[in-house]
């Protein structure tokens, strides 16, 4: 059975690795948990940390939902996401994000649900004959909370469940071993600095135990990692706006000898900057650039976004970004819908 599911395992892996390379050079499972929510900030060169004050703030930094209903008119936002994710080599595999932030004790609770459909996968005997088919798949279910630890700092946390469902257990010789699944913790904060019209922010994701499927020896990590962020106003006219962004992050699991530890490993950074211009806080455009050399992936981001409350009374909004996978692979769009009450 083991050999049966490592060769699973690594066709689903090199697939993926040709859509998502950066990924696939960290070494870490659970792959459904590094493409980052909100087509917004995906155009913005995938930053958003201090930047992100709704319901996506749950995969950027917690503590920007203590601030949501400082920044919109409303109390509740709800938003989703959708992305196919290898575009140019197969349409069965997409991304779908769906995220909830509403108030609550006093502060802010979100609650999001993110779904990888991974395609249809061949199944086959030992002696590489076709037995059938069957499709994998990868989702989270995470709650978060935050709230104000002082008028301009707010603090935000989560918890998560994964689990993946890389075959059915009855076309696997030893029947068991297809599906694994994990926990995990996040937490930041946001600081506003008024004087400056900068936001500052930091967060940790996916502190949790590894993803077990084979067996305890091969047990992949979760993709944890260490952020850094700013959010800047550059203009805020009656009319037009702008402002810039830019993100940081390091791995927090390295390989020492044989076996991955908790620690930051400075080859793996990655970092994004993106600019937004605005028309009568209505009107979007945005540009950014995403760099991660051990993805292979140093490219430009762009998209744009519309905000109908002005011109419906409806706080509806649509987000498009297009960004790069690895050099030599089309680029992907995102789409994004919201709606805030």
């Amino acid at each position: 059975m083991k050999r049966l599911l490592q060769v699973l395992c690594v066709g689903l892996v090199a697939f993926l690795s040709a859509v998502t390379p950066a990924v696939a050079g960290s070494g870490a499972g659970a792959i459904v948990l590094v493409f980052p929510v909100g087509a917004r900030y995906n155009a913005l060169g995938e930053a958003g940390l201090a930047l992100s004050q709704d319901a996506t703030a749950a995969w950027y930094s917690p503590g920007g939902m203590a601030f949501m209903v400082d920044r919109y008119p409303v109390v509740n936002d709800v938003q989703l996401m959708y992305s196919k994710l290898a575009a140019g080599l197969a349409d069965d595999i997409a991304l779908t994000w769906a995220g909830y932030a509403g108030p609550m004790g006093g502060g802010i609770f979100g609650l999001s649900f993110t779904y990888l459909d991974m395609g249809e996968q061949q199944a086959t005997d030992e002696e590489g004959t076709v037995t059938g088919t069957f499709s994998s798949y990868e989702f989270v279910i995470q709650g978060n909370y935050a709230f104000k630890l002082s008028p301009n700092v707010g603090f935000g946390f989560g918890v998560k469940y994964f689990r993946d469902k890389l075959a059915p257990d009855d076309v696997l010789k030893d029947r068991t071993g297809g599906s694994g699944d994990s926990f995990g913790f996040d937490a930041g904060v946001l600081w506003k600095i008024p004087a400056a019209q900068l936001n500052l922010a930091a967060a940790v994701h996916n502190v949790g135990p590894r993803i077990e499927h084979v067996d305890a020896d091969q047990a992949d990590p979760m993709p944890r990692k260490f952020t850094v962020g700013f959010a800047k106003n550059l203009l805020q006219g009656e009319f037009l706006g702008a402002l810039l962004v830019g993100d940081y992050q390091l791995p927090l699991y390295k390989w020492k000898r044989d076996d991955y530890v908790f620690g930051l490993e400075n080859a793996q950074g990655e970092w994004g900057v993106g600019i937004e211009g605005s028309y009568d806080r209505s009107l979007y455009l945005r540009f950014g650039y995403k760099s991660a050399d051990y993805g292979d992936i140093n490219d430009f981001t762009f998209g744009f976004g519309v905000d109908l409350l002005k011109w419906t009374e409806r706080a509806i909004i649509f987000d498009f970004a297009a960004v790069p996978q690895a050099e030599g692979l089309d680029r992907v769009s995102r789409f994004s819908v919201g709606y805030r009450w």
